[in-house]
């Protein structure tokens, strides 16, 4: 590194396009202008080849599937073209597919990697380079991917719209992966900052030569100590994203050089930049740890219902594939799933009534399902294999029950009642098609009216399967059976001064449980109080509207400002030079306005607490609470009919703690715990986060661990949404919340959540925290044992592991 008032010698700039899975046309479209514009670039490298060595253009390819889709349909001599521009350092790669969100789990970045594999064997040599544009963070657990992949620096290009920069930026440093390696990162300004800093886009030298000294200035000021300036460029202003490759640019950077305004310009590749770096002393490269927490992806709201979709979806290709699915049916599958998570949701332009808004935004939210239906049935292809039925059979004679983690169970089985029916001649028949019905898919939420089968527990042990005769079923006896009682105490009291006592009566309702006691108001619905039996602690601290898991809508004071405006005043000028443009606002949050109906339902093996409410910007509100007499896991499962509204709003369901000030709290990301604050780079997304099935908080009496399979993001402490905190306060009794939906994005996301929702969550109390039995129950939730029909021609009863 240099000194700090040290002249900056050359600016390395990128050429690319910005891969945007939608955002400025539609996919199909895409997908074709993305392999156009390689074959376009062939050609243009071809044709500038004697141009002078700083303005021969080079074009990067940022991310691999538009170059695998391009190679697919290439010619061979096409390709021997492609390979050469490689090998001339003329056409640079990347290792990963696309830019992703935080939705992403461990196999999806490891799929995110695939296709490094594919180019490499192609062009012949390593890619050592991987990079995400926009996106304001990524998982922890990416990093060890990229060291295992080969990869040896990563670049960022985040842009701050609606987040925020980690520091320095620009800056180097490495970043220690949780296994303890490090990665070296080159943390870069936003893309197209080579068009919009050095104003490229007016084809002046006079412009650019005012740009660069403004640039250079606030580097100086910023202690800039790299002696080379990396900037990136596309199409800019006219397409920022997903463009061409620029033939104007060549000859403004021929002239800039000639006429000396600065320091030199040269088109690069990620490759140049990489060997750039290399040149800085090891001993000056700062190392930093924690997870890069990204604020983007709270845009996954927009889409509550299909992201919950995508979000099931992952551990059914975890099952499918210890089912032994097919590799065709697995890959179609999760290619649907890992398109969802890509970074881009909808067009530029989100207003309700835009049709190309709409089109983008059906295609992918369309996406996610179409991925949940083919892991579906792959899953179901891989029962009935293991269970070993004809095509066409007569009669259900037996059950196969299947564990599909690595976690020891004790399940009670709730069966579809058909399993059971008396049969005739004419219901008797049993066929492959009719058994993949929706009704039987084993990881579904039954109906409240739904009759179904219990069975007494049932042990299984790690990917343990098994075939019962349904008759050996265990009988749905539970000697922990919850119970529920209702105390009822009557007063008398004088309330006017000529009137007579009146009498009152007051109820309690009581759940108790193995695990809990859960203490609620018949009347009102209201829930006062949960107790952990093993310590005796109590879980709550109810406050006004909010008791467990209590719905809130969250929306900006149209008495100050109900816009978008009232918490991020956007300002291109401003952000290209990195200043914030949050503002802090003023937040009105409205619980359910009452309880419509209070009731509980005793059922073998458990007890059903369901409250129904009126709620601002629903037009129902139905949560089941579960205790369970072999389960430690309160579960939740929670319907939410919304009402389309484009003004910003958020829904949010607040789980009020009884907690000491200071708690810690926790996440998890891609399948790695991290601690809040203590383990995220400085500068990343505290006050909300992404989690992949689990938001834990606990202090020196014990733990509480929301698990949340279908709604990631969390809020801990308080409501968080605004300008981004440095750390988050620990107040006493802090709220733990989980953030189901919003359309606080003013592009890129649907602006309009309309429908009814589903949502499970789990409530796992604890004397202490403890991430591995918090880990096991979040994989036990998201991954339910699966359960089977056995016809009369299957396998007799026998078990073994997957």
């Amino acid at each position: 590194m240099t000194d700090p008032a040290a002249e900056i010698e050359e600016i390395l700039v990128l050429h690319h396009s910005h891969l945007d899975v939608g955002y400025t046309h539609s996919q199909p479209i895409l997908w074709r202008l993305q392999t156009e514009y390689i074959s376009e670039t062939v050609d243009w490298l071809e044709r500038t080849e004697d141009l002078p060595e700083d303005c021969r253009p080079k074009w990067t390819c940022e991310a691999t599937e538009p170059v695998r889709r391009w190679l697919a349909a290439a010619s061979p001599a096409q390709v021997v073209r492609f390979k050469d521009l490689v090998e001339q350092g003329r056409i640079g790669l990347s290792a990963l597919r696309w830019h992703v969100s935080s939705l992403i789990d461990r196999d999806g970045l490891r799929r995110l990697l695939a296709g490094k594999r594919e180019l490499e064997d192609v062009v012949g040599t390593p890619i050592r380079v991987a990079c995400q544009h926009d996106v304001n963070g990524v998982p922890w657990p990416l990093a060890d991917e990229l060291i295992d992949a080969g990869v040896d620096l990563y670049v960022s290009a985040v842009n701050r719209h609606l987040g925020r920069p980690i520091s320095p930026r620009p800056g180097l440093f490495d970043w220690q992966a949780p296994s303890g390696r490090t990665l070296r990162v080159f943390n870069g300004s936003h893309y197209t900052m080579f068009d919009q800093l050095l104003s490229a886009w007016d084809d002046s030298v006079e412009q650019m030569a005012k740009g660069w000294d403004d640039f250079h200035a606030r580097l100086r000021a910023a202690h800039y100590r790299l002696p080379f300036v990396y900037l990136t460029s596309t199409c800019s202003p006219i397409m920022w994203d997903n463009a061409p490759p620029n033939p104007y640019m060549p000859d403004l950077i021929r002239r800039w050089n000639e006429q000396g305004r600065g320091p030199r310009i040269r088109y690069a590749t990620f490759d140049d930049l990489r060997a750039r770096i290399e040149r800085v002393p090891e001993s000056e490269i700062p190392t930093v740890a924690g997870d890069w927490t990204d604020f983007w992806s709270f845009g996954a709201g927009s889409t509550p219902v299909a992201t919950a979709v995508n979000q099931r979806s992952k551990p059914l290709l975890a099952a499918a594939e210890a089912l032994g699915a097919g590799p065709a049916l697995l890959a179609e599958a999760a290619e649907r799933v890992d398109l969802f998570d890509e970074h881009t949701w909808s067009y530029w332009d989100t207003e309700p009534g835009n049709l190309q808004a709409q089109a983008i935004e059906t295609i992918k939210q369309a996406g996610a399902h179409e991925g949940h239906e083919l892991a579906a049935f792959a899953v179901m292809d891989g029962l009935e294999r293991l269970a070993g039925n004809p095509v066409a059979d007569k009669g259900i004679t037996r059950v196969l029950v299947c564990n599909p983690t690595a976690h020891q169970r004790t399940v009670s089985l709730e069966l579809p009642e058909t399993w059971f029916a008396e049969w005739t001649p004419a219901t008797e028949r049993t066929y492959r098609p009719s058994r993949m019905s929706y009704e039987n898919r084993p990881w579904r939420v039954p109906g409240a009216d739904e009759r179904r089968h219990a069975t007494g527990p049932i042990e299984l042990g790690p990917w343990q399967w098994r075939i019962v005769e349904r008759e050996s079923l265990p009988a749905a006896q539970f000697p922990g059976q919850p119970t529920h009682e209702v105390l009822r105490e009557r007063t008398a009291a004088r309330e006017l001064n000529f009137a007579t006592a009146v009498n009152r009566e007051a109820a309690t309702g009581l759940i108790t449980s193995p695990f809990h006691v859960l203490t609620y108001e018949p009347d009102s619905g209201r829930i006062t109080s949960l107790i952990d039996r093993a310590t005796g602690r109590e879980i709550l601290r109810p406050r006004p509207g909010m008791d467990l898991l209590s719905f809130v809508l969250e929306r900006a004071d149209p008495l100050v400002d109900g816009s978008r405006r009232a918490f991020y005043r956007r300002d291109l000028d401003r952000e290209k030079i990195d200043e914030s443009c949050w503002e802090p606002w003023v937040a009105i949050h409205e619980p359910a306005e009452r309880v419509l109906h209070c009731r509980v339902e005793e059922r073998p093996g458990h007890i059903v607490l369901e409250r129904a409410f009126a709620a601002p910007g629903t037009r129902s509100l139905i949560q089941r609470i579960r205790l369970d007499a072999v389960d430690p896991v309160i579960r939740f499962d929670i319907e939410v009919d919304l009402v389309g509204d484009a003004a910003p709003r958020g829904v949010y369901f607040a789980l009020p703690l009884a907690m000491d000030a200071e708690w810690r709290a926790e996440f998890d990301t891609a399948g790695q715990a991290v601690e809040l604050d203590e383990q995220q780079l400085p500068d990343a997304s505290r006050g909300w986060v992404t989690a992949q099935s689990t938001a834990a908080m606990w202090d020196a009496h014990g733990a509480v661990a929301l698990i949340t399979p279908d709604a990631p993001l969390v809020q801990f402490g308080d409501f968080h949404f605004g300008p981004p905190p440095e750390r988050i306060e620990r107040p006493a009794d802090p709220l733990l919340l989980s953030w189901a939906a919003n359309n606080y994005w003013d592009t890129n996301f649907p602006q309009i959540q309309s429908g009814p929702v589903k949502l499970r969550y789990g409530l796992l109390t604890l004397p202490e925290h403890d991430p591995v039995e918090i880990a096991a129950q979040a994989a036990k939730l998201r991954s339910p044992v699966l359960t089977w029909p056995v016809t009369s021609g299957g396998h007799g009863p026998s078990d073994g592991v997957l």
